[in-house]
């Protein structure tokens, strides 16, 4: 049995909007990390994964919001943001938050260029 499926990314209008990115295991919908530095690895790793299929890259990122469990985050967050984005980064807005499972530590979602101009709905 298999969890809920979303889809990662949904274009339109020449952009791409990502769902919430999470070091989650969509079969069992439990945190698949516990260190931080992996949970925000892992959300890059989707994040290029979702760019890559809705025909877009990190370079495209326009806007990244993220969501921090707890504000103790906050500089492994700035690292870790500035690592990945080494080169045009985007715009972006970090909020400390309630997640939605135990053991989550962040979440984030991104508005990209899309460079196919179709709808990927």
């Amino acid at each position: 049995m298999s969890g809920p499926s979303f889809p990662l990314a949904r274009s339109g209008s020449g952009l791409v909007f990502t769902s919430g990115l999470a070091a989650i295991d969509p079969a069992t919908m439990s945190v698949s990390a516990t260190a931080f530095d992996d949970q925000a690895a892992e959300v890059f790793r989707q994040l290029d994964t979702a760019l890559k299929a809705a025909g877009s890259t990190r370079e495209q990122v326009l806007k990244l919001d993220c969501y921090l469990s707890d504000r103790r985050w906050f500089p492994a967050w700035n690292t870790a943001f500035s690592e990945y984005f080494a080169t045009a980064a985007p715009a972006r807005t970090t909020t400390v938050t309630t997640l939605p499972i135990d053991g989550l530590l962040i979440e984030i979602q991104a508005i990209a260029f899309a460079a196919h101009q179709e709808d990927r709905s």
